[in-house]
């Protein structure tokens, strides 16, 4: 026998002794699927956040005017209703200015009559000629005079009264007072603009404040349905809708800050006094909802096969497509392009299936098991794709 075909005997004898080592001591391995199917069901996609309750209105009361405090009348956490005197100044300043000028419009409306009478009686006598124009024009240009002077002072009488009722800061709507100042509360004066008191909306009118990725704001739109609970008792859900969608100061992408996020705004449409400004909550948004469509576990379009397996029928390469991978009744795998569409927490939508076969095992994972060289199994090792 030539020397060339005894050594290639020899590598082949050498390779199948290698081989059979090889699997005597590292064993066999032996693959155990998990599978699922393509099943009929109602998909919600949904984007999850997490933020704040906040009140559905918060309003800043101001003074309208300075004042030595008479009396306050609340507290903070306070509930009080619209209209409802929070602090009252000492008016006594402003009554006496009015005092002092509904007289000088007493006086003034006497002068005024008399001018009056004058102007008509000047323009009887301009008529028959007994005085010149020169007189009669001088009449009427008082009159005039005193008619403005009377128009000022009722206007500063009408301001007076506004000051006087001013005197008493009112709640400018039903709620809970959640801001005063105590300092200025102390101090027993206040100036005209000073902030005093935040009235909110309390319970019966409230908002969640939730931050939403820039990746995710396109899916969101005013009035869908928002699902959320709250900390410390994540098994009650309430249910809002989307109010505003309140866009960043800044939109230009930084690298160094990461994503933009958008203030999303949702009203709470089932409160209840459990529900309080502060409060942590954890939000789903519902973005879209299909009944009765084809739906498949998203974890089969992340499997991918173990070295070792038998493949007897690859996937396509389009991008456009996902793939998913089914067990053959032989135990090797075969590769199909589904078109997907939504997807909710565990399901994603196959809107076309293309040539899968009908009731196909889809895997969604894999379980790598060895066998020993005495063909007995060694403890699983688990490696989940």
């Amino acid at each position: 026998m030539p020397k060339i075909k005894i050594n290639i005997l020899f590598a082949i004898i050498l390779s199948f002794f290698l081989i059979y080592k090889i699997i005597t001591k590292e064993g066999v391995p032996d693959f155990r699927f998990s599978t699922t199917e393509v099943v009929k069901g109602d998909i919600i996609e949904s984007v999850s956040s997490s933020g704040k309750i906040i009140p559905g209105e918060e309003i800043k009361v101001y003074s309208r005017v300075s004042g030595d405090i008479y009396k306050n009348y609340v507290e903070y956490g306070d509930i009080v209703k619209k209209g409802q005197i929070l602090i009252e100044l000492d008016s006594t300043r402003y009554k006496n200015d009015l005092s002092t000028k509904l007289k000088n419009l007493e006086i003034l409306e006497i002068e005024f009559l008399q001018m009056k009478k004058k102007v008509d009686s000047d323009k009887k006598l301009l008529e028959e000629g007994f005085i010149p124009k020169v007189e009669f024009e001088e009449s009427q240009n008082e009159y005039r005079i005193k008619s403005i002077e009377i128009e000022e002072l009722k206007s500063g009488i009408d301001l007076l009264r506004q000051n006087i009722t001013d005197t008493k800061i009112i709640s400018p709507i039903d709620g809970r007072v959640d801001y005063i100042d105590e300092d200025l509360i102390k101090e027993g004066k206040i100036f005209t603009n000073s902030w005093v008191y935040t009235v909110s909306s309390g319970y019966r009118d409230l908002n969640i404040s939730l931050s939403i990725d820039g990746r995710e704001i396109t899916k969101i739109d005013v009035g869908q349905k928002v699902e959320f609970s709250v900390e410390n008792n994540s098994n009650v859900k309430f249910l809002g809708i989307v109010k505003k969608i309140i866009e960043p100061i800044d939109l230009k992408p930084n690298i160094n800050k990461g994503p933009v996020f958008y203030e999303v705004i949702v009203e709470i449409t089932n409160t209840n006094a459990a529900l309080k400004t502060g409060l942590s909550v954890d939000a789903t948004i519902n973005i879209q909802v299909k009944n009765n469509v084809s739906k498949v576990k998203r974890s089969s379009l992340r499997f991918v096969p173990p070295e070792g397996i038998i493949i007897k029928r690859a996937p396509e390469n389009d991008e456009n497509y996902g793939v998913i991978w089914t067990l053959n009744s032989d135990n090797t795998l075969s590769a199909y392009s589904v078109e997907t569409g939504i997807k909710d927490t565990e399901y994603v939508e196959i809107i076309n299936k293309k040539d899968l076969p009908i009731d196909s095992k889809i895997i969604t994972s894999v379980e790598i098991i060895k066998k020993n060289k005495n063909n007995g199994f060694s403890l699983p090792q688990p490696k989940r794709y």
